[in-house]
């Protein structure tokens, strides 16, 4: 995990975003945060990005990862790179598939971010990505 976005949640849980808690407490438990170099392949990130997705996808391409944003431009430019690319519903998808969370709390949990955050999502139920 890049630096920047380790800060971004932290902020986000002192803000009172309860459920960036456990986020928070994987930090604590060992969960890996990594610096990576200042450029890829010749691309001036942070001219393009805020830290936190410039950090990502540097660490994605440093490290032939994937990078998790939902920001439209982050996405485009992990496009331009060849970096595969997942977001918050890929998340959800991936919490159901490892057993951490329902299928029925991955919808309440999309649906909150729809009404509360104005979230776009091109499903309705994160079970249409489910493989049967």
């Amino acid at each position: 995990m890049a630096p920047a976005v380790r800060d971004e949640i932290e902020q986000g849980a002192d803000f009172g975003h309860e459920y960036l808690t456990s986020a928070v407490e994987a930090f604590d438990e060992g969960l890996p945060v990594s610096d990576t170099p200042p450029e890829t392949s010749g691309v001036k990130l942070r001219e393009r990005l805020d830290p936190g997705e410039t950090e990502a996808l540097r660490g994605a391409v440093e490290h032939d990862g994937t990078v998790a944003t939902d920001d439209l431009a982050a996405r485009r430019l992990a496009s331009e790179l060849d970096v595969p690319v997942t977001g918050s519903i890929g998340h959800l998808v991936l919490g159901i598939k490892r057993d951490h969370i329902d299928s029925e709390t991955a919808d309440e949990w999309l649906e909150t971010w729809r009404n509360e955050r104005g979230y776009y999502a091109p499903v309705q139920s994160v079970t249409e990505l489910l493989d049967e």
